[in-house]
């Protein structure tokens, strides 16, 4: 794990290559019986700047950093209150990755790479926040585990880990493609459930109200953004 403040993110490796390397988990015995729900989505979107105004956020998977150097540049937001981190080694940052990382530190956002968003004690011990925010999240892979998708497994050990790591009042904010296929993949109501969430409340999520925000798929240089025009933005609260 490595934490970049003012000049050291500078040494990093300036031709760095991004890498094919997936996150590992424990395996997690499901029932087989868990069911799909059809999406029932707000007509509105999540306010995401006007609530970072205030309190800390941890963002997670980040990938190039896009999302949160987009929200650290909005008005009134503290950005010193974010950490923005990525499931990425410091060596297979790319250029863009590195460029935003920069641009993030300089306004103040802790960096860090080479985080499990499933083992988040791991670098932040007992530390909690307002609000934990994963956009997209990905394994990139379909290799089911004990009958369950791979992206379930994910956001359920995401959740269930993430619960230790938030306020009283903290949220965690996840948004994903907005489709039958992805719905019965990840089973976010499940994946809730599971980890004693209350329901997710749902958000219509429109990626052009965010300039600059350039979603990376984990294993190569397409976007979920480029192939899908329907996204949703869940928002759990324990």
């Amino acid at each position: 794990m490595y934490e970049y403040r003012e000049k050291n993110l500078s040494e990093a490796v300036s031709n760095a290559v991004r890498g094919n390397s997936l996150p590992k988990f424990d395996v997690l015995e499901f029932p087989q019986f868990l069911g799909t729900k059809k999406i029932e989505k707000r007509s509105d979107h999540y306010p995401f700047k006007q609530n970072l105004k205030n309190g800390t956020t941890l963002f997670v998977g980040e990938g190039n950093f896009s999302f949160s150097l987009n929200m650290a540049r909005a008005r009134l937001v503290k950005a010193s209150q974010f950490i923005s981190t990525s499931f990425e080694s410091e060596n297979n940052l790319d250029d863009l990755a590195y460029q935003n990382a920069q641009s993030l530190i300089r306004l103040g956002v802790t960096v860090k790479t080479n985080i499990d968003a499933t083992k988040l004690e791991d670098t932040f011990g007992d530390r909690q926040f307002d609000r934990i925010i994963f956009q997209f999240p990905n394994v990139a892979s379909r290799s089911s585990i004990y009958g369950q998708n791979p992206n379930h497994t994910l956001i359920a050990r995401f959740l269930k880990n993430a619960k230790d790591h938030l306020k009283t009042l903290g949220v965690i904010v996840i948004s994903t493609v907005d489709s039958p296929f992805y719905e019965g993949a990840f089973k976010l109501d499940d994946a809730a459930k599971r980890a004693g969430y209350q329901p997710p409340e749902i958000f219509d999520f429109d990626p052009d109200q965010y300039s600059d925000y350039i979603h990376q798929n984990t294993d190569n240089d397409e976007s979920a953004l480029e192939s899908h025009d329907k996204f949703a933005t869940f928002v759990f609260t324990p």
